[in-house]
C-alpha cells in the first residue's frame, strides 16, 4: 500500500509542479487568481440563490437542485477534510509558486472544486446544452487551484468525482 501512496503522490508532485511552476505566466497568475473564486462559498451558493429567486420555474427547480447537492457535497468534502487531514502544497513544499489566496487548514478534497462542479455538472444535467460552456469552467477552476498552489491535482480530481456523483445521485 506504501509503494501505491508513494507512486501517487509522485504523480501528484508531478502535475503540480508542472502546472505551478513550468507554465507559470503573469496572464495565467491573473487569469487563474479570478477564475479560483467563482468555486468559492459565497459565489456557489449565490448561484444557486440567483437561480431560485430569479428563475422560471424549471430553473428554480434546477437552482434548488444545485443547492442541495452544493450542501450534500460539502458535508462530505468537510467529513474528509476533518479525516484525512492532508497539509496543502504551500505549507509542505518550499519552492511553489504562493498566491495571497485565503484558505482554510486542509488541501483534501478541494471545496472550490467540488462546489464548481457541483453546479456544472447538476445544471448540465438538466440542460445538456450548457454543458460545453460550464464544464470546462469547472475544470479551469480546478486547475486554478492547483496552479496557485492551494490543492494537489489528486485533491481536486477527488472534489470534482465527490461533485459530479453526488449530481448524478440526486439527479435519479
Amino acid at each position: 500500500m506504501d509503494i501505491i501512496k508513494s507512486k501517487l503522490y509522485e504523480k501528484d508532485l508531478k502535475w503540480l509542479f508542472f502546472l505551478n511552476i513550468r507554465i507559470k505566466c503573469n496572464i495565467l497568475d491573473k487569469m487563474f487568481l479570478i477564475l479560483t473564486y467563482v468555486g468559492n462559498a459565497a459565489n456557489t451558493v449565490a448561484i444557486c440563490l440567483l437561480m431560485i429567486g430569479i428563475g422560471n420555474t424549471f430553473v428554480r427547480h434546477v437552482g434548488t437542485q444545485a443547492l442541495v447537492v452544493l450542501i450534500v457535497s460539502h458535508l462530505i468534502v468537510q467529513g474528509l477534510k476533518r479525516t484525512v487531514t492532508r497539509e496543502r502544497p504551500k505549507e509542505v513544499l518550499a519552492d511553489i509558486n504562493t498566491f495571497n489566496v485565503p484558505l482554510d487548514r486542509y488541501s483534501f478534497p478541494s471545496g472550490h472544486t467540488t462546489a464548481v462542479f457541483a453546479i456544472a455538472t447538476t445544471v448540465s444535467l438538466y440542460i445538456p446544452a450548457l454543458a460545453f460552456l460550464l464544464l470546462p469552467v469547472a475544470l479551469l477552476v480546478g486547475l486554478s487551484r492547483i496552479y496557485l498552489g492551494v490543492h494537489y491535482p489528486s485533491d481536486v480530481i477527488v472534489g470534482a468525482v465527490i461533485a459530479g456523483v453526488t449530481s448524478i445521485l440526486l439527479y435519479y
